[in-house]
């Protein structure tokens, strides 16, 4: 009997679920913003389609898609990237120099660090609950995307500098 290999960076995501996730994102938009169907077309540059694609019954083209995570950041499109093993990361619109995206990254870095080690700590002592957890992942969330959107500047200095 051979045991079913497992390779997440290689993984297999049906396009049903991709729509599925992404509809899921709409929807969860428009109901948090109070929005309608028609808001929703406005900013997707379409007109009826957004109930479609809630429902995941349409292809949402990739100008519509790229226009929804301009408005929306990450609300729309981080459910159906992680299926893939991505997120959006918005990219920083202040200047810095090289040297103080390194240093500001060194102690982002070791702060996501100090954090993941007491939250792992925690765990492992059965001393924090579920509540908890979620808290310390919401935080090292949040760090990490300080920390991806600083390599995105770091890497964008350097290619000018090229």
């Amino acid at each position: 009997m051979t045991a079913p290999r497992i390779h997440t960076s290689h993984r297999t995501v049906s396009a049903s679920l991709l729509l599925t996730t992404l509809g899921q994102s709409l929807d969860a938009i428009k109901r948090e913003d109070g929005a309608t169907w028609a808001d929703l077309d406005a900013v997707l540059g379409k007109s009826d389609r957004a109930a479609a694609y809630a429902e995941g019954s349409a292809d949402m083209g990739v100008v519509s898609f790229l226009r929804g995570c301009k408005q929306w950041d990450g609300r729309l499109a981080n459910a159906v990237l992680a299926l893939i093993g991505m997120r959006l990361v918005p990219v920083p619109t202040v200047r810095a120099t090289r040297e103080d995206i390194l240093s500001l990254l060194g102690r982002q870095s070791k702060e996501a660090a100090d954090l993941t080690g007491v939250l792992c700590m925690a765990l492992s002592n059965g001393q924090v609950d579920a509540a908890e957890a979620r808290q310390g992942r919401i935080e090292a969330e949040q760090l990490l995307a300080v920390v991806l959107a600083m390599i995105a500047e770091f890497e964008l200095i350097e290619r000018e500098g090229q």
